[in-house]
């Protein structure tokens, strides 16, 4: 599913980072009307990112940290009519992708999902309630990314851990459980796993304790005190 984040998380805001869009083309997001793009690496919310563009300015090139002159097309629609009043679609300038070793140098944790479209695929972004109920972001928003403290993970975003394990980065955007005295000298300790357990909303013929249909999601969560700055 696109979010791999479970509700418990306790964090200060200061430790929220919110200058970075995800990367990536459009298909590269969430399109929850298709059944093969619910849930992408660089969408889901609860994906471990590092920088993929942080260069604001080079020799060549002065960027703002808001970039209007690069349109997603088929979120906002031909843009250069003649004799039309000019539309644009502001994105972040700087990036974050997915991490995929255990020594990248890891920001953090994204804490919203990066969603185009709805189960019926409708553009969110001329319902932007909408797009806050499903706890998103467009693309080219900058998603916040939490870089320290306490979050809820499934096991989507964390493979292979226990109780005590460090964390590392691991691929396509998870982190993955390591003993203390096995921990890399390359490898970019990000967290520690500091309790866990198994949800099964599926039991009961897909009811919960309260008679009400469950999400229908089983599998191992984590709760991990986050240290990735």
């Amino acid at each position: 599913m696109a979010i791999r984040l479970l509700p418990f998380r306790d964090y200060d805001e200061h430790e929220v980072v919110n200058l970075f869009k995800s990367a990536g083309n459009l298909d590269d997001f969430i399109d929850l009307s298709s059944a093969t793009k619910r849930s992408t690496k660089q969408g889901d919310a609860g994906v471990f990112v590092k920088v993929s563009a942080g260069s604001l300015s080079d020799e060549s090139n002065s960027w703002d940290p808001i970039d209007v002159t690069t349109n997603p097309s088929s979120l906002l629609g031909k843009t250069d009519y003649p004799h039309v009043g000019r539309n644009t679609y502001p994105q972040a300038s700087l990036s974050v992708e997915p991490v995929d070793a255990a020594s990248d140098p890891c920001l953090g944790v994204t804490l919203r999902q990066t969603v185009a479209r709805d189960e019926l695929g409708e553009n969110l972004l001329y319902n932007p309630v909408k797009k806050d109920e499903l706890y998103g972001v467009l693309p080219g928003e900058a998603v916040p990314v939490l870089s320290r403290g306490l979050v809820t993970l499934t096991d989507d975003a964390i493979v292979g851990a226990s109780v005590g394990d460090r964390l590392v980065p691991h691929l396509n955007g998870r982190a993955s459980g390591v003993a203390g005295s096995s921990v890399g000298a390359t490898d970019n300790v990000i967290g520690t796993v500091i309790a866990s357990g198994y949800r099964n909303d599926a039991v009961n013929n897909g009811t919960n304790v309260f008679g009400k249909a469950g999400l229908m999601v089983s599998g191992s969560y984590f709760i991990v005190k986050l240290d990735a700055a």
